[in-house]
């Protein structure tokens, strides 16, 4: 009789404890808890999100094959060598930190282990200079560049052009540089190209003689510049200040260390990382307490050490050692086809000296490191081809090892290939050509 009258109340509660314990396991399962049958428990466990690009690639934990990218898995904590590849393009690979209940990620960018090379010229070029933010490539095609052809076609296709480092929506109807002054006004084959800070401006040295082109249009009438000093210090106050926008949202004891032991050599393109010269020998004390969870595993080094690069991530506060000055530092004297040294660092800090005419200097001019656009990837030009490292300083790998002039190397502004100077037929044309090395 009792237990009639209770029945209904007693199967409810046996259905909120179904449900309640239902929803914890669930909860718990997210959070990677997992039953272990040896030892009895209820174990945590911690996630690995693999991701590469391209996709279905092979991931591999301990030299074991797991499954293909993209994936989600649950392991253990502890540390593992997780390792992804793919037919034909280069392996990566990292030691990777799982901990319980907390998301670690292994993102693998792949490259090609042998990338096609395009021809993006075909006249010869000289003086190819980078504008400031990484969008434009101005060059001159001499006079007279091509033995097989006649001085008259040389002389309609010689003038100062700009290639589009932007993939645009019309792009595919118009790949070709744009020339923006000929030489029927005036031989530029030994002009000397300087672009301004804000890359709306390109200043010409023509001998004694200087103009200033609008880099995005036909300039019929280039205007000449009579007082050149003038000119040098509104484009040093225009890169000061951006200099001054970029160091100024730095955290205040950031700040302070940038101030007293960094050389500053370039941000990355979104601003997050800091590429730099260690100038004295200090310590970066924590900026971010606690340290956040689940950031990039690899082993950094707070200490600085005068002489050598590092990368400072902003957003993790996370400093890496990439090694001594001088392993990074361009030897090459050899100016014969460029304006000043090459331009394969992200010249966001380019500052033009008002005493040389026709260069653009900037402190990490004389670097061989430049950033992809993606901020995640670094370019090395070295004496034997161009490796590409992460910013962290891992998975450093050779993606062109062929012949190119100068060090000139310079990513276009997708990142999926490089533009390098380089002259494959000699017997053909004295001058180089500008040839893209696809990293899809």
């Amino acid at each position: 009789m009792i237990f009639t009258k209770i029945r209904p109340l007693l199967i409810q509660f046996a259905l909120v404890c179904t449900i309640f314990f239902a929803a914890a396991g669930l909860i718990a399962y997210g959070r990677g808890y997992r039953i272990d049958i040896n030892k009895k428990s209820l174990t945590p466990t911690g996630l690995l999100v693999a991701t590469s690009d391209p996709t279905g690639s092979e991931l591999l934990v301990d030299n074991k094959l797991i499954t293909a990218t993209n994936a989600t898995i649950n392991l253990a904590p502890n540390w593992y060598a997780i390792k992804i590849i793919k037919e034909g393009y280069i392996p990566w690979e990292k030691q990777i930190r799982v901990q319980g209940e907390i998301l670690a990620r292994a993102d693998a960018t792949l490259f090609p282990s042998n990338p096609s090379l395009a021809t993006i010229t075909t006249t010869g070029v000289s003086h190819p200079s980078v504008s400031p933010d990484g969008t434009k490539l101005a060059f001159v095609v001499p006079n007279g560049t091509n033995a097989s052809e006649s001085a008259r076609l040389d002389e309609k296709r010689a003038g100062i052009y700009v290639l589009d480092l932007v993939d645009k929506p019309l792009s595919l109807l118009n790949r070709d540089a744009r020339r923006i002054v000929s030489n029927e006004i005036l031989d530029w084959s030994n002009a000397l190209l300087t672009w301004s800070p804000n890359a709306k401006q390109l200043l010409v040295t023509a001998g004694q003689t200087l103009f200033q082109l609008d880099p995005d249009k036909t300039n019929d009438t280039p205007r000449p510049i009579f007082n050149k000093d003038v000119l040098m210090s509104e484009w040093e106050e225009l890169e000061k200040t951006k200099q001054k926008e970029k160091i100024g949202g730095l955290k205040e004891s950031l700040l302070n260390v940038a101030t007293a032991s960094m050389n500053i050599i370039s941000f990355s393109p979104d601003e997050t990382k800091i590429l730099y010269e260690a100038s004295v020998s200090g310590t970066i004390p924590p900026i971010i307490k606690p340290s956040l969870i689940g950031s990039n595993p690899t082993k950094e080094d707070r200490v600085l050490v005068p002489k050598h690069l590092y990368v400072y991530d902003i957003k993790e506060d996370k400093n890496y050692p990439l090694g001594p000055t001088s392993a990074f530092t361009r030897t090459s004297n050899n100016q014969a086809f460029l304006t000043t040294k090459p331009r394969t660092n992200e010249p966001s800090f380019s500052v033009i000296p008002s005493g040389v005419e026709g260069s653009s200097k900037s402190f990490s001019s004389s670097y061989q490191l430049s950033w992809l656009p993606t901020s995640l990837h670094l370019v090395v030009a070295t004496s034997k081809g161009i490796d590409i490292m992460e910013y962290d300083g891992t998975n450093r790998a050779t993606v062109y090892a062929g012949p190119f002039l100068d060090g000139f190397v310079t990513p276009w502004a997708t990142g999926m290939k490089l533009v390098i100077l380089t002259n494959l037929n000699p017997t053909a044309s004295s001058l180089p050509n500008l040839y893209s090395v696809n990293l899809r």
